[in-house]
């Protein structure tokens, strides 16, 4: 279904990129710019890579084309030329204050009226609306990685933030076909990072202690947690197990639980050495061989039939 309505896309990496894929996927024109030519074009070639995975896998019934001819890339720092003729802007560019603020005062210089969504994943929107002529247009979208394939997006609003702007914007992205959910009070972290950042403490605990290592807790999450979150949350998960029985085995385990307040040593040495992840060819895995376009194939090849459940899920 095509809309009428086109989307600016301010930051081509890999969440901006992914981001475009989502709207173009469902008819919506996309203008993705960034100040580097090579930024844009490794994008685009990114876009048509992940897009030929959905139709492969039966997610989108369009052509690789037709969905990449709603995508239009543009190099430029001038947000004048960049906003002309859309209808919203998200801002995905690097997680620098400075850099969002200046960001945010071009674009409502350009047109005031414009709503920005910020993918932000750190900053508050009190904290990004500060010294904005327009703060009640600025509201909080955070997608989460791979972008073009998780369902959420978490919409956090600042105390300026109108209603009228977070109707708008749920309303986009629901078009969009994400899952929305409204993170009432602004924290570090959000819902979903601040559980993660949880299970992270942990995980750095076990790995250090030798409990155990990184490829058997990955089976042990895949195995277990994981497979009952694709489908159950936590509270729906509570109620099977009975509220009595999980008050008793969290009186006895969280005492024993990690409170560390830094990242574990293990992570940092790894990070010391260079050892990154998929970018740099080697984090827990070793990935020396492949490129990274080939590695990120293979990971998100795996999600797509859970997406797939999950959309099929949704129609119930």
């Amino acid at each position: 279904m095509a809309h009428t309505a086109r989307v600016l896309i301010v930051g081509a990496g890999t969440m901006g990129e992914g981001i475009a894929q989502t709207f173009a996927q469902r008819g919506f024109g996309v203008r993705l710019v960034d100040i580097y030519d090579d930024s844009v074009t490794r994008a685009l070639g990114q876009v048509r890579r992940n897009v030929r995975q959905f139709v492969d896998a039966g997610l989108v019934i369009e052509s690789v084309d037709q969905v990449m001819g709603r995508i239009e890339g543009m190099v430029t720092a001038d947000m004048a030329q960049a906003v002309d003729g859309c209808a919203y802007v998200i801002e995905a560019v690097q997680e620098i204050l400075e850099q969002k603020l200046d960001l945010f005062a071009r674009l409502q210089a350009a047109d005031p009226e414009l709503v920005i969504g910020s993918n932000t994943g750190s900053f508050t929107m009190d904290t990004l609306a500060e010294g904005l002529a327009r703060p009640d247009r600025l509201i909080g979208i955070h997608y989460f990685n791979p972008a073009h394939i998780m369902p959420l997006v978490e919409v956090h609003r600042g105390t300026a933030c109108s209603d009228a702007t977070y109707e708008e914007t749920k309303a986009l992205l629901e078009a969009s076909g994400k899952t929305t959910v409204l993170v009432r009070v602004e924290r570090p972290g959000f819902i979903v990072n601040r559980l993660m950042g949880a299970l992270e403490r942990e995980i750095d605990y076990l790995l250090d202690e030798g409990i155990v290592t990184p490829e058997d807790l990955d089976v042990a999450v895949k195995s277990s947690t994981g497979f009952r979150f694709a489908c159950l949350g936590p509270m729906e998960l509570e109620d099977m197990i009975g509220l009595d029985i999980a008050a008793t085995v969290s009186g006895r385990v969280f005492k024993g639980l990690s409170n560390a307040t830094e990242p574990s040593p293990m992570l940092l040495e790894k990070v010391e050495r260079g050892e990154l992840g998929v970018k740099a060819g080697r984090g827990w895995y070793d990935y020396s061989g492949r490129t990274r376009e080939e590695v990120l194939e293979e990971k998100n090849a795996k999600l797509l039939p859970q997406l797939k459940l999950f959309l099929e899920a949704q129609k119930d």
